[in-house]
């Protein structure tokens, strides 16, 4: 959510008109958030003109038409009284249609005895709309010194109105991200289908239930293709199920008799029956459901800098506008009590938190945009936050530390002579293996379609293809005799196979998947597929460390796998056969030890998949891989669109140069609050013989924003003296 001004007050009873808490059915709807703001940034506009009109004419040169422009605003009086009029019918709708939610927020605010921020950001509203509707309807109330040569007096009609819409804007951003999480959710429950085959009796009748009427025990028919209705155990047939979604493992898994099988898997080519174990609300799918549910749940919102100060800065304010009236009506000169009056409202309104309102979502706003250009999409400034904060990067291995998809990586012939299949034996080895595995539908044959696409190799045709599920597939390719599969496979055939040696069974101990080959009766080659990594990966993973980045890998593959591949990227933490509670576990585990030592230091998770979720919810700032699953998406804070990892380190830089653009904001804005309130309550009249005007109050405002503008529109200039470049 974008910070200030976006406060949420704390909840209140139904006849309070606070400002929505963070639950989407007490929201109002996002198109009337949209509508509010629409209309409300429109009128500003115009009312902004009117306002700056004839002084924005004084200042453009003669060519340009300044001086006309300035003319016909003091002819048609809308530099007088007619302008103040007309700005008061525009302002009007502005601060109390457009503004309601923020004046019920700040007067909540002060109800409880605790301003905050929303309560200094009314007051300011309000006293800049009342003074300046006192000024409109009855200027001779105010002194001389205060009156134009018409004889009306300056209003801060505009003020008003473009806090009020700063804060809308910051509202409706702050909405986008929090539907998030309800989109995550429904994604999560979508894998689940949403009814089932029941077998009925013996005699192999077929009823369609809900997924809910699933009970424990009960025989539940599932067709190719189809998804698993809820965590069961095989009980006829034999496939492959991929798990992928789930539990972030590429390849499909051999399934059969006995076997267990996961709910919301899809499965193969094979038909199978299985019993279920679970209910649908117990199976795997309905605990990540939950995993992601209740880590936003627990997430409580950052407390921001803003808040903190405004928990001082609010009373003070009020304390030195009280002060300072008090004491022009005793101590002032005549007319001590409109001088006091005057002083005190200067100081309301030179305090009012326009620049500090546009500290944060400015600056927030213009990185956001920065990011997605670059490709990185940032779902708030909470998460901008803690990533500038972060101190370790956790990482899923497959899809972002590998690429996801199986390669072969090292092939050998009976010799144990590594192939090359760009020439001689094995080129023609891998077309006569692709034709084959051409055929089948199992994750390994991808690995050969691609080796065969990356050599340019022409397909070839296959006849009297015979699946072994499994264990292999086997055919007859230009009249040639090839079984591709496992080793068992070929030993059934009577196929002798001889042991591993070199590369391969260093593969084979890295995780890989080894798989033989036979053409016309005779071993041929060993191929060893695997998920390899990212080329960016190793550098990337070098500048992280380099900028003392603590950081790990975790994964759902076995050990030796996850092992290998961090050696090979050059990360030493390492774990692997992690469920996504398992994952989640680790996460919490390590915010616990890294507050300890560090309390403001946060830990990002990045992630692709369906199994990540959980994961990506429950780290301080949870980053997705943009080709990952929907729920990784919706769920991450941050999400990498392009530039594979390379991506992590940009966002980090990103991340901590807003946030120092952040810092120097607040200093700008509360810097001239200290110098400016001072000289609003009338510390200068000694030397100047006259106190400060509002409207010399408003334009001092006016530059402080001006200033949180500039500073913030930096950082559309990416820097260059980062150490994450």
């Amino acid at each position: 959510m974008l910070q200030l001004p976006v406060i949420q007050p704390e909840p209140e009873p139904p006849a309070a008109a606070a400002p929505k808490p963070c639950c989407a059915r007490e929201e109002p709807p996002h198109t009337h958030e949209l509508r509010r703001l629409t209309v409300c940034a429109v009128l500003a506009v115009v009312l902004l003109a009117v306002a700056m009109g004839g002084m924005a004419g004084h200042m453009l040169p003669a060519w340009l038409g300044g001086h006309a422009v300035a003319n016909w605003f003091d002819a048609t009086g809308l530099s007088g009284r007619l302008g103040n009029w007309v700005q008061l019918a525009l302002a009007t709708p502005i601060v109390f249609w457009g503004g309601w939610p923020i004046l019920s927020g700040g007067i909540t605010g002060f109800r409880r005895g605790r301003p905050t921020m929303f309560s200094l950001i009314a007051l300011g509203v309000l006293v800049a709309w009342g003074v300046s509707v006192v000024a409109t309807i009855a200027p001779s109330l105010f002194p001389d010194a205060f009156r134009r040569a018409d004889g009306s007096v300056e209003v801060f009609f505009e003020s008003a109105g473009t806090i009020v819409v700063l804060v809308l804007l910051g509202q409706l951003l702050e909405t986008r991200a929090r539907r998030s999480t309800s989109s995550a959710i429904r994604a999560l429950m979508d894998l689940a289908p949403h009814v089932a085959e029941r077998l009925v009796g013996t005699t192999g009748q077929v009823e369609t239930i809900p997924l809910a009427a699933v009970c424990i025990g009960d025989r539940l028919r599932v067709k190719p293709g189809g998804r698993i209705p809820t965590d069961a155990i095989v009980m006829e047939g034999a496939t492959t199920c991929d798990e992928s979604l789930l539990t972030g493992e590429p390849l499909p898994v051999e399934r059969g008799t006995g076997d267990r099988v996961l709910g919301g898997a899809i499965n193969g080519f094979g038909s199978i029956v299985v019993a279920a174990e679970t209910v649908a609300a117990d199976s795997l799918v309905a605990r990540i459901t939950r995993l992601v549910r209740e880590a936003h749940e627990q997430r409580a919102p950052i407390e921001q800098l803003a808040d903190r100060i405004a928990a001082v800065f609010v009373p003070a304010v009020l304390v030195i506008a009280g002060l300072t009236f008090v004491a022009w009506a005793a101590f002032g000169p005549q007319p001590r009590f409109a001088l006091g009056l005057l002083s005190a409202v200067s100081v309301l309104v030179i305090a009012c938190p326009c620049a500090l309102g546009l500290a944060t979502p400015l600056a927030m706003t213009v990185a956001i945009g920065r990011g997605a250009r670059s490709g990185i999409l940032v779902r708030s400034a909470e998460a901008m936050e803690n990533l500038a904060r972060a101190r370790t990067l956790l990482f899923d291995k497959t899809g972002t530390i590998t690429q996801g998809k199986p390669r072969i990586v090292a092939a050998a012939d009976a010799t144990g002579a590594p192939l090359d299949f760009a020439v001689g034996p094995g080129r023609s080895l891998l077309q006569l293996t692709a034709a084959v595995e051409a055929a089948s539908e199992h994750g390994l044959a991808k690995a050969f379609a691609s080796a065969a696409a990356d050599a340019g190799i022409e397909p070839l045709a296959c006849e009297g293809v015979t699946a072994s599920i499994g264990r292999g597939v086997s055919g007859r390719v230009q009249n040639r005799a090839v079984v591709v599969g496992s080793e068992p496979l070929l030993r059934d055939r009577g196929i002798a196979v001889p042991p591993l040696a070199g590369p391969l069974a260093t593969a084979r101990d890295g995780g890989a998947t080894l798989v033989a080959a036979a053409v016309d009766g005779r071993f041929a080659a060993w191929f060893a597929i695997a998920d390899p990594p990212r080329p960016e990966a190793a550098g990337v993973i070098a500048r992280l460390a380099a900028d003392g980045f603590g950081l790990e890998v975790l994964s759902g593959d076995a050990q030796a796998a996850v092992r290998h591949v961090a050696d090979i990227v050059g990360i030493r933490g390492a774990a692997g056969s992690l469920t996504p509670q398992g994952k989640t576990a680790r996460v919490a585990e390590l915010r616990a030890t890294i507050r300890a030592a560090h309390p403001q230091a946060t830990v990002a998770f990045v992630g692709d998949g369906i199994n990540d979720a959980p994961a990506l919810a429950a780290a301080d700032v949870g980053i997705a891989m943009g080709s990952g699953a929907d729920v990784a998406l919706e769920t991450a804070d941050i999400t990498l669109l392009s530039g594979g990892l390379t991506a992590v380190p940009r966002a980090v830089r990103l991340a901590r140069a807003t946030m120092r653009t952040v810092r120097q904001n607040l200093f700008l804005a509360f810097i001239y609050n200290a110098i400016a309130i001072p000289i609003a309550a009338g510390a200068l009249y000694p030397l100047l013989g006259h106190v400060t005007s509002p409207m010399l109050a408003a334009a001092a405002m006016s530059l402080s924003s001006l200033s949180v503008i500039a500073n913030s529109l930096r950082l559309r200039t990416p820097p260059t003296s980062s150490p994450l470049v």
